[in-house]
């Protein structure tokens, strides 16, 4: 008992002397600090260096500590050093920015030979739609023009895609999305009664689509919160379409309602599978840690007529459609616009580095130097 007791309070001991012996990089930092302002140099990555092999330094902390290092080694004119610690200091803080007004001008010259702008940057989105019919040329059983309303229905969509960073305002994105849309077509004026419209006709069409859009965006790098816009083009491949919820309901002047519905109707025959529209958005990202959420409101303006002309008034095996004379149906020629608004995460790849030279400025330094007298 009195033996495992002293065991006890033996491993209470060595833990709180290991504890009291480890170094407090805070401490160890503003030491470094004093002897960086006291100009004694060649101490410094020795005395920060435990702290850094052992990574207890915090993020924030790191970047303090490659600072001081870097501005060391410049002063003791050792520009490998002073470029290896830059890096470092990216790596920890791939936002890091020097700005003269904060830090020393010769490390705010040498932060312009690096950049950690990403590459690439991928993203995922996840939201919600809605598309507006915008009819070219109405077709109707009736050859009359018709009371005709389109009810915007809800649909969502999710994909992802990935920026090509020109610079820190400038990229140009590609996204693969798919999307469910839906439209509602209401028609009256097909029948009259007492030369009133007494009956109602009613579609509900639901659409499967990719949607690949390619855009140039334009966006703020810096700060908590920062504002995007773009504009392109998109490549719109309908999947499917159907028709459900049919109705043809008429009001006869003798009181005598007749009311026609039946099943889904495959329509994706009669639909134009590749389709183009322009793409406007806007939004902002909110930056978490070295991530980001985001919140985008996208127009989508339809270019293309989606009704294919030569299948119009037929079924999937080339026979005359049974809908149009059981619910007096045939689809006008139309474009399809939609406006989505999606949530996303952004996980930018950071890639530290030091910028090359354009080759075009090589190639006249060059000539300068074999031109030279």
């Amino acid at each position: 008992m009195k033996s495992g007791l002293l065991s006890f309070v033996l491993l209470i001991s060595i833990s709180a002397y290991g504890q009291s012996s480890a170094p407090d990089c805070e401490q160890i930092l503003i030491q470094a600090d004093d002897e960086f302002n006291a100009g004694r140099f060649y101490g410094l990555p020795a005395l920060l260096k435990p702290c850094l092999d052992r990574n207890d330094f915090s993020n924030e902390q790191r970047v303090r500590a490659y600072l001081i290092l870097t501005q060391a080694y410049l002063i003791l004119d050792d520009p490998i050093a002073a470029d290896d610690s830059y890096l470092k200091l990216l790596k920890a803080d791939p936002e890091y920015v020097a700005n003269p007004a904060r830090d020393p001008i010769d490390v705010y010259y040498l932060s312009k030979k690096f950049t950690s702008t990403p590459v690439f940057t991928p993203h995922l989105r996840i939201g919600f739609n809605t598309s507006l019919m915008r009819t070219i040329y109405e077709i109707n059983t009736g050859g009359i023009p018709l009371d005709r309303k389109n009810v915007p229905k809800v649909g969502f969509r999710f994909g992802g895609g990935v920026d090509w960073n020109i610079n820190n305002h400038w990229s140009i994105c590609v996204e693969g999305n798919y999307s469910y849309r839906a439209i509602k077509q209401e028609r009256k004026g097909l029948f009259s009664s007492n030369g009133q419209p007494s009956d109602t006709q009613v579609i509900l069409e639901k659409q499967n689509w990719i949607d690949i859009p390619m855009y140039v965006k334009f966006a703020d790098d810096s700060g908590k919160i920062r504002p995007f816009g773009y504009a392109g083009f998109a490549i719109n491949l309908l999947l499917s379409a159907k028709g459900t919820d049919w109705l043809l309901k008429n009001n006869s002047s003798d009181g005598n309602t007749r009311e026609a519905t039946g099943p889904k109707v495959n329509l994706t025959h009669k639909r134009n599978f590749l389709n183009r529209s322009l793409v406007i958005g806007g939004g902002a990202k909110y930056k978490i840690g070295k991530d980001f959420v985001f919140a985008d409101l996208r127009y989508m303006i339809g270019l293309s007529n989606l009704t294919k002309q030569e299948t119009n008034h037929y079924d999937e095996d080339g026979n005359f459609d049974t809908t149009i004379p059981r619910y007096a149906f045939v689809s006008d020629l139309f474009r399809l616009d939609n406006i989505s608004l999606s949530f996303g995460y952004i996980h930018p790849i950071y890639n530290p580095r030091k910028k090359t030279k354009p080759r075009l400025k090589n190639l006249f330094n060059k000539r300068a130097i074999t031109e030279d007298p």
